[in-house]
């Protein structure tokens, strides 16, 4: 029985390098560094847990706030916006990194620091801001940021 377990464990092992190696070595090997391509476009995935019944406070807050200040600073918002019926998550926000992977050494992005000027900028100044930010994070239990990645045909 122990051998089974032992035998077992260790095609388990296996197959995992084996199928985590499987995309590399299906890449052509043009003599250049191995990525994920031109074509790789990269997102961050910000999944979201409200507290109990604050899912709808928290919605308001993003439409009558945070939403306007992105508009008046002429900035994107999420790509995609996904409202949970089921799962353990409320909500996930998807955004693009437009700098590919190299936009995760940001600390704050000039497009935060636009964003958040503007939030101050419409609502009295940096204080109020900081209580708006304060009161949607009040609403959240938990959060969790995934980033990966998809692919476009070269020509979009």
């Amino acid at each position: 029985m122990k051998v089974n377990c032992i035998y077992g464990r260790f095609a388990a092992a296996l197959a995992v390098v084996f199928l985590s190696a499987a995309p590399a070595i299906a890449q052509e090997d043009d003599g250049g560094p191995i990525t994920q391509g031109d074509d790789a476009r990269y997102l961050s995935v910000q999944y979201v847990k409200y507290k109990t019944g604050k899912r709808e406070e928290a919605m308001q807050i993003i439409s009558e706030y945070f939403a306007p200040a992105a508009a008046k600073a002429e900035l994107a918002g999420p790509m995609l916006v996904i409202h949970f019926q089921t799962g353990e998550w409320d909500a996930a926000f998807v955004w693009p990194l437009k700098g590919g992977m190299a936009d995760l050494e940001w600390y704050r992005t000039p497009d935060s620091v636009k964003w958040f000027e503007t939030l101050a900028e419409l609502n009295g100044g940096v204080e109020a801001a900081e209580k708006i930010i304060a009161r949607y994070q009040a609403t959240v239990r938990e959060m969790q940021t995934e980033v990966g990645h998809h692919h476009v045909p070269e020509d979009k």
